[in-house]
């Protein structure tokens, strides 16, 4: 078979097994005189279906990866916004094996006392990355767009050249103001989650590798009984996964040196916030710094002065302008759900143990990274620096406002005018 085959029969499996993990046997509701519906899953069958499936999404997950390298934009995206949406769905399911294990270490039944994962949130996180695994994966971000509710738009693009200019600078400058707000206001919550941790643990989330997962788990687990045992072990072994995945999302080279970098950041940014808290408006500033737009506008409005390109070209790159920001949306949407099922997760006793607190680190940190990668990246290539003093490269997967300006107004000369913000 070929390597699409493959990974569409991998995908085939993982999808199964996703739409039964909840499904009670008709035997079992039976037993309880309740209907399929209405029975909640017992805990010792939801753990053996996770053991499973943690198999199929290791695999659906690495063949995932191997298209972020591609040479078709549309299926690097694609990738993207799959592995962000099979992050989403198995962090729903740490929390879901978490709190079974709690509630089974106080001798509660986890039966009568909730209803498991079921609710909505948790459903739409499966429905969600069903339908973008059963979505070919040449078509890009565009079922993402339409789940997000961002078709494509009806403004009708002007025929004027003058006009189509000053159109084209308008979209500019929003799409920059949008993907700068969509990218502080995420960053912020994993910002401030991190520089309120301990300080011992975020050391150590600088320094872990998934492979540290089993002997954290050894660590947490002293004790307690099988059945504990077996759900803690699925839970972490897919927070290792989302680590992985994450780390994949950079480049692994990429990823360990930026780690270390946004972690030096870090330390300097609590020195100018004693409090130890982020405002959403201070981070915010530290964005606009590090991405600069201001210069990129100036840039821009340079090259559509001097163009000659006829008005369609101006209203193509319009466009394409206008969508790189509707795209940068789903991934932050991605983001913040990764991030607010964190927030729970974290609260967990299992995960508020020291060892859980670095695998915590750890996620927060890629989360971290590659929020701000993402949006720097739908805006232009090169590398990020904060603070002056630390800097790290990026994939460079989306061809983003600056370069797709620059490609359609026929600037042969490269930018020069592109420097971080002092």
């Amino acid at each position: 078979m070929t390597k699409q085959q493959n990974y569409q029969e991998a995908v085939k499996i993982y999808i199964l097994q996703l739409r039964n993990l909840y499904i009670v046997p008709e035997k079992l509701a039976q037993s309880k005189s309740v209907t399929r519906a209405a029975a909640t899953i017992p805990s010792e069958l939801l753990v053996e279906r996770v053991e499973q499936i943690v198999e199929s999404s290791q695999t659906v997950g690495e063949m995932t990866t191997t298209y972020l390298e591609c040479s078709d934009q549309a299926q690097r995206e694609a990738s993207e916004i799959r592995i962000l949406a099979q992050a989403i769905a198995s962090l729903e399911l740490v929390k879901d094996l978490l709190e079974r294990a709690e509630a089974e270490e106080e001798g509660s039944s986890v039966e009568v006392t909730r209803s498991g994962m079921r609710g909505s949130e948790f459903n739409n996180s499966i429905k969600n990355l069903i339908n973008l695994l059963e979505t070919p994966i040449e078509a890009g971000i565009s079922s993402a767009l339409m789940q997000n509710a961002q078709v494509r738009s009806d403004k009708q693009r002007p025929n004027d050249v003058k006009q189509a200019k000053a159109d084209l600078e308008e979209e500019v400058e929003s799409s920059l103001s949008a993907i700068c707000e969509q990218t502080s206001a995420v960053g912020w919550k994993a910002a401030t989650n991190l520089v309120l941790m301990d300080a011992a643990a975020l050391r150590q989330g600088l320094e872990f590798v998934s492979k540290d997962a089993a002997h954290l788990i050894d660590e947490i687990m002293v004790g307690v009984g099988s059945l504990i045992l077996r759900l803690v072990k699925a839970a972490i072994r897919l927070l290792a996964q989302v680590y992985n995945w994450i780390q994949s999302l950079l480049g692994k080279e990429i990823e360990i040196e930026a780690r270390q970098q946004v972690g030096k950041w870090l330390e300097d940014l609590k020195q100018e916030q004693p409090t130890g808290k982020f405002a959403e408006g201070f981070f915010g500033q530290l964005v606009i710094k590090i991405y600069n737009p201001n210069a990129i506008q100036e840039d821009i409005k340079t090259w559509v002065a001097a163009t000659q390109v006829e008005v369609d070209r101006l209203n193509q790159a319009a466009e394409i302008v206008e969508n790189l920001a509707k795209k940068h949306e789903v991934r932050a949407k991605q983001i913040d759900r990764i991030l607010t099922i964190i927030a729970f997760v974290k609260k967990i006793p299992a995960i508020k143990t020291p060892q859980g607190q670095v695998i915590t680190a750890a996620v927060l940190l890629g989360v971290l990274v590659y929020t701000l990668s993402s949006g720097y990246d739908h805006i232009r290539d090169g590398q990020i620096v904060l603070n002056e003093r630390f800097s790290f490269g990026i994939p460079n997967r989306i061809i983003g406002v600056h370069e797709v300006v620059q490609q359609a107004l026929e600037i042969v000369k490269p930018p020069t005018s592109i420097t971080t913000a002092n």
